[in-house]
């Protein structure tokens, strides 16, 4: 790291981890924690006061959270570099934090020396991301594709071709959905068929399931 002076404050509501996180980071020569946070107002505060170069934020703290109190800095356009430091590798956790504006984020169950490089990291104008925190926020982007190609496909629907997938998620036949719809069941099974192409699914039970898991007989 370089020896210029690097102003670091943590933001945790446990005080154990906090003294924990100092005693690592204040083996660093020229880095200094200038303050400590127990919540996220107090954090905001605290930046706003002292000016750190990084601040350490927990995700899960009272009155503000670690991805508010980093959205509110960005917002204000403060300079301090931001380090989520969590115990949660939960997919949506990362991609939230990447979208408030966090310049990294590891775990809490990280060695020193790699949570010394991701201070230095973030401090150095580098994203940094843990191995596993970089999965699982592959893991969220693949789901959020993965949904937004189902919102395409679902929107290519007609109205009939609506109707009739959900009749066909009911156990209706051919014939019940014709009757209901008033239209003949040729008619229902070319719906049925459209239906199946532009959802890429193969079979009834097929369709059935997808109705169920997205909720679509809900609506």
């Amino acid at each position: 790291m370089s020896q210029d002076s690097l102003r670091v404050v943590i933001a945790d509501d446990h005080s154990v981890v906090r003294q924990g996180i100092r005693g690592v980071l204040e083996q660093v020569d020229g880095l200094e924690v200038v303050g400590e946070a127990g919540d996220g107002a107090e954090a905001l505060a605290m930046v706003s006061e002292l000016s750190p170069d990084v601040v350490v934020l927990d995700v899960n703290m009272p009155e503000k959270s670690g991805l508010e109190v980093t959205m509110q800095l960005r917002e204000d356009a403060h300079p301090a570099r931001v380090l989520i430091l969590s115990m949660h590798d939960d997919p949506e956790y990362v991609l939230q934090a990447v979208r408030s504006g966090a310049d990294g984020y590891v775990l809490k169950d990280v060695s020193p020396a790699e949570l010394r490089d991701a201070v230095a990291a973030v401090h150095e104008g580098r994203d940094y991301f843990t191995a596993r925190v970089t999965q699982q926020l592959s893991v969220a982007l693949r789901k959020e594709i993965e949904e937004e190609q189902l919102r395409t496909r679902l929107s290519s629907l007609t109205n009939r071709e609506r109707e009739v997938l959900l009749l066909v998620a009911q156990g209706l036949t051919n014939r019940e959905i014709g009757e209901q719809l008033e239209i003949s069941p040729r008619t229902v099974e070319t719906h049925r068929e459209r239906v199946m192409g532009k959802l890429r699914i193969r079979t009834v039970a097929g369709l059935t399931r997808f109705v169920v898991e997205h909720g679509l007989d809900d609506a």
